[in-house]
């Protein structure tokens, strides 16, 4: 086994690199138009449900399909009795949180470095001390029973399937390696996409942590693509792409593992080529799903999706579409602007309003403030169809 650093090189592909970054290119594009007309207050209401929709996607690689309107009763400390699904519904609000958290840390500190090995080892202990004490167990490939310490790197060896991760003495020097490789600040714009894509792969392949791997990865691949300026606003996810052919990704992963192939396959440990194809997998799941969330923000069809909801689903007066419509073009309304934006008479918008902050439609920040747009898990498939499974 390679007893350096080097155990992970290349640290970003050669193979095809001008197409690679034609697809970059082309990402970087459509993420910024994604939105664009949207106002601040609407946009951070769908971020909001973005963030959900990230841990729903990120839980379902693992395994977790808990469904999205329990994941929300979670949030509320609503959780299950059944110690199973409350064990699955409590790693939801971890990841939530921890995601939650780091967009904080990030929008707080715009030189933070991402790229050090407190930061990844926070990622993982910031879940798993949200995980009650008694599911912090994995098992090893013996089938004993190993505690999760969090934060903590594994001090033995593993195999997952046919892949044998890092010697757990050179760990240290590999995310030292890593950290140094994959620093954003040192990368181009383009360079920055590509390491996103190849840094996801590589601390997988390093496999750190006795279990967690895959959320921490995910974690950290979200906190580099809005380092990258790629997903600052949090609009989509890419883990909603990596979960719809879950298959495929393991795949990909799993092709990346590869050693080099032959004199032409780059001059690293590891293949160039399957490095690269990781690449472009990745930066094509990107596109994907931007383009996804795009056509849910076309206002003409968003629109003609909300006014069908409430003029059929939801039991509302017709005119409260107007009310909605206000709301996610300007971000917050008045109150004492309702009659006026729907022709009806003080005392029937005073009675419409509550019953629209009762189903969540609308909330604000005081009994008495400005109305901003919400988006309860009970809408969604009106809304946003295909966001969600149908729940």
């Amino acid at each position: 086994m390679t007893n350096n650093s080097t155990y992970i090189t290349p640290v970003l592909p050669v193979y095809l690199a001008e197409d690679l970054n034609e697809k970059i290119i082309e990402a970087i594009s459509l993420s910024g138009m994604i939105a664009k007309n949207i106002h601040d207050e609407s946009a951070a209401a769908i971020s909001e449900l973005v963030l959900k929709m990230n841990s729903y996607y990120s839980n379902l690689i693992e395994g977790n399909n808990t469904t999205p309107a329990a994941i929300n009763k979670a949030l509320q400390n609503k959780f299950s009795k059944d110690p199973g699904k409350r064990r699955l519904e409590m790693e939801h609000v971890a990841h939530i949180k921890v995601q939650k958290n780091t967009e904080k840390l990030l929008n707080e500190d715009k030189n933070y470095n991402i790229c050090n090995i407190e930061f990844i080892k926070s990622i993982h202990r910031n879940f798993y001390e949200l995980i009650p004490e008694e599911f912090r167990f994995t098992k090893r490939s013996d089938g004993s029973k190993i505690k999760i310490i969090p934060g903590e790197f594994r001090k033995f060896n593993v195999i997952v399937g046919d892949h044998i991760p890092v010697d757990f003495e050179n760990i240290n020097d590999c995310m030292e390696f890593f950290c140094k490789s994959y620093k954003p600040d040192k990368l181009n714009t383009l360079q920055k996409i590509t390491a996103a894509g190849a840094s996801h792969h590589r601390l997988t392949y390093i496999h750190p942590f006795p279990d967690g791997n895959g959320r921490t990865a995910r974690l950290f691949t979200h906190a580099y693509l809005i380092k990258a300026g790629i997903n600052t606003r949090n609009l989509w996810s890419i883990s909603r792409g990596f979960a719809r052919e879950r298959s495929l990704y393991y795949s990909k992963l799993a092709n990346a593992d590869e050693k080099r192939l032959n004199d032409t396959d780059g001059r690293g440990h590891l293949s160039d080529r399957r490095l690269a194809e990781f690449c472009f997998y990745f930066t094509e799941n990107i596109i994907d799903q931007v383009k996804f969330m795009s056509s849910m923000f076309e206002f003409d069809k968003l629109f003609e999706r909300i006014k069908n909801y409430i003029n059929h689903i939801s039991g509302l007066k017709k005119e409260t579409f107007l009310i909605i419509k206000e709301v996610i073009l300007n971000g917050k309304i008045k109150r004492g602007d309702i009659p006026e934006i729907t022709g009806m008479n003080e005392r029937t918008a005073r009675r419409e309003l509550k019953k629209i902050i009762e189903m969540g439609l609308l909330v604000s920040d005081t009994p008495k403030g400005p109305l901003k747009i919400a988006f309860p898990v009970h809408v969604l498939e009106y809304y946003f169809p295909k966001l969600y499974p149908t729940i």
